[in-house]
């Protein structure tokens, strides 16, 4: 698999600021003043954070107008989203309607993730609104090496009324899980979010379980807000309210009722809005 992707794909090297705020944010012994001066280095992502901070979201009483505020306000936990967010957004070397309702799609995925992780006693949220963010970057990949190839890849999604998983190795030899992993794998992520990233359409498969319930849960917590999205049209042409997406199994795998499940819906729709709000000029 790793040498047909690679062989059909060009994987981008995620960009440098990101990966020191990054690094920033995991250690221990970073002080605000070391990371407010790495985010400080790529202007576009400088930019956003103040907006969001400042954003009625935050409350929006007050004006924030330097970094070390809006890392104050917001958090660190906020801030490496919001990296991952910026920068994997520029990963996108063609950005025209298609390539929004991707972006739309990943970060409707990111948000739905997140709420459902609220829901677990034990899934960390920011891992899993990261896991969302990323789960389809391979269909990104896919499409900056292969727009033609992808156009008919996404007309026929929409024609045959059917997931993408199920025309992918028939176009391209090889799924975006698959392309998504090898690009997390060389951006040096998680072992755990590689595997979510890989396993997001097929955690339930029964050749190859895992033995992690926590790495089950972050797979089906994905596959569950994939699903929702899906159904309610986030990211594509129109609501896909007739596929057979498999959210009974993974809504039962987490435990959430039907009728939390109708909740969860609600809150997502809500705050999916707001988020989206953010992220406009």
């Amino acid at each position: 698999m790793r040498d047909t992707v690679l062989r059909a794909t060009e994987i981008p090297a995620v960009p440098m600021v990101a990966v020191k705020i990054l690094k920033l944010i995991d250690s221990p012994d970073t002080s605000l003043d070391e990371l407010q001066k790495a985010i400080m280095a790529d202007q576009a992502l400088a930019a956003r954070i103040l907006k969001v901070a400042n954003s009625s979201f935050y409350g929006g009483r007050q004006n924030i107008d330097t970094i070390s505020q809006a890392i104050a306000i917001m958090g660190f936990n906020s801030i490496r989203t919001m990296t991952l967010a910026v920068s994997s957004r520029e990963v996108y070397k063609r950005f025209g309607l298609l390539e929004q309702k991707m972006w739309e799609h990943s970060l409707g995925v990111s948000i739905a993730a997140g709420i459902l992780a609220s829901e677990s006693p034990f899934l960390k949220k920011e891992e899993a609104v990261v896991a969302g963010l990323l789960h389809d970057i391979g269909k990104v990949i896919m499409n900056n090496s292969q727009p033609e190839r992808f156009s008919i890849l996404v007309q026929r999604v929409h024609e045959e009324r059917v997931p993408f998983s199920a025309l992918e190795k028939d176009i391209f030899g090889f799924t975006h899980a698959e392309a998504g992993y090898l690009v997390a794998e060389k951006w040096g992520f998680p072992q755990r979010l590689c595997d979510a990233i890989l396993s997001h359409h097929s955690c339930d498969a029964k050749d190859k379980p895992f033995e992690d319930k926590y790495q089950s849960s972050l797979c089906a917590t994905v596959a569950l807000a994939d699903a929702l999205c899906v159904r309610l049209g986030v990211g594509y042409r129109g609501p896909m309210a007739d596929l057979d997406l498999g959210e009974e199994v993974w809504r039962r795998a987490l435990g959430i009722s039907e009728e939390r499940f109708g909740e969860i819906t609600t809150i997502f729709k809500n705050a999916y809005i707001l988020e989206k709000i953010s992220f406009q000029e």
